[in-house]
């Protein structure tokens, strides 16, 4: 049986098509990140208070801040190369590869490609994220230093 129109209508979320292309984007701002511009995937809602999403595009050379936090990642490498680095691990990745980082394992992700990277970040928050002053004082050692660094 097909759902009615008048179910569709009354939906409070419309279907929307966004073109990566196109999406201005924010630059990380982050200490020590470098080329990195990001979009949020889902947009701001205040229905939604244990998930959050984000396509970074790392500019070949660029990479985010080595940082660590209390939710979950799941990236998807959507377009180009990733190397994950961890303070035990360096990952490398390609297109349509996945990697789960763990809550509490510091990371960055670096491009060391030749093309833009765009690499699909999915936060799984198992508890309340710490203000940004008690997350920074979380980093008490430094990563590994970024190629050409």
């Amino acid at each position: 049986m097909r759902a009615s129109p008048m179910l569709v209508h009354r939906s409070v979320f419309m279907v929307r098509v966004r073109k990566l292309s196109e999406e201005p984007g924010e630059p990380e701002r982050e200490e020590g990140s470098q080329g990195v511009n990001s979009i949020d995937v889902v947009l701001k809602r205040a229905d939604l208070k244990a998930f959050s999403s984000r396509i970074l595009r790392i500019e070949p050379g660029g990479h985010t801040a080595f940082h660590s936090h209390t939710r979950e990642h799941v990236a998807i490498v959507l377009r180009g190369r990733c190397r994950v680095e961890t303070r035990d691990s360096t990952q490398e990745l390609r297109d349509a590869m996945i990697v789960t980082i763990p809550s509490g394992e510091g990371h960055r992700f670096f491009n060391p490609g030749s093309e833009r990277l765009a690499l699909l970040i999915l936060n799984l928050f198992t508890e309340e994220e710490p203000k940004p002053a008690a997350a920074a004082a979380e980093m008490s050692e430094e990563g590994p230093k970024p190629e050409g660094a």
